[in-house]
């Protein structure tokens, strides 16, 4: 398996849950290669530090092939790397605004595609895009972010019309309003506004969506072109 992102938030409870549960996991990161690293000491043999840059299209089909050449196959990915950055489309600086659609879509695509090949030959293959729920509904200040996540959910729909047949599947987790290092600057005012607007009442945490990121790359064996959201209830 191949995890990009896998040195925090969402990323690093991914590839734990993927570890408990005996799985070998590639833990992709541009930065936080210490983490990796404690994570690779803390599971000998099933972890695989793979130096992954979204900005990097050429850098994907290494990333693959590090798997491969550790372990021989390659049975699911979970493209979780990505990159926020805020601001209204009319202050935001242009170049700013198209690199965030560039990083979130294209370095994705990338790792998509490159893995392609070698997840034909994989063990109930798999693919899963984390999304966000604001490529979903909109969220005001986001557009760069929401259209690159938008972009994400009809990527995976077409692509797992085009794989299906090659027994891949497709699938994108929406999450939400999630407790990580991100979201933590968020301030105790908006917080509050954005609690008293989820069903739930509260922010998710980050092992509630590897347990549902995981479900769709592992136990959604007849799920493709599906997209989960898990947001607590917020976008309704």
């Amino acid at each position: 398996m191949l995890v990009t992102g896998a040195s925090r938030g969402i990323g690093a409870g991914i590839a734990r849950e993927l570890l408990d549960r005996g799985c070998h996991v590639g833990c992709g990161y541009r930065t936080g290669g210490e983490a990796i690293g404690k994570l690779a000491a803390d599971h000998p043999g099933q972890v695989l530090p793979v130096r992954v840059d979204l900005g990097d299209e050429a850098g994907a089909p290494a990333a693959v092939q590090s798997v491969l050449d550790t372990w021989g196959r390659l049975d699911a990915v979970i493209l979780n790397a990505g990159r926020w950055q805020g601001g209204r489309l009319t202050t935001m600086d242009p170049a700013q605004w198209w690199q965030v659609i560039e990083l979130n879509l294209r370095g994705n695509a990338a790792l998509a595609r490159a893995a392609l090949p070698a997840l034909t030959r994989g063990h109930r293959p798999s693919v899963v895009l984390v999304s966000s729920v604001v490529g979903l509904i909109g969220h005001p200040g986001d557009t760069a972010y929401a259209s690159a996540k938008a972009a994400m959910i009809g990527f995976a729909r077409s692509l797992a019309k085009e794989v299906g047949r090659d027994g891949i599947r497709v699938n994108v987790l929406a999450p939400g309003f999630v407790d990580t290092d991100m979201t933590a600057a968020v301030p105790d005012r908006s917080r509050q506004v954005i609690s008293d607007a989820t069903l739930l009442g509260r922010f998710g945490t980050v092992a509630e969506i590897a347990r549902a990121a995981v479900f769709l790359s592992e136990d959604a064996t007849f799920c493709t072109g599906s997209v989960l959201s898990a947001d607590g209830g917020w976008s309704i």
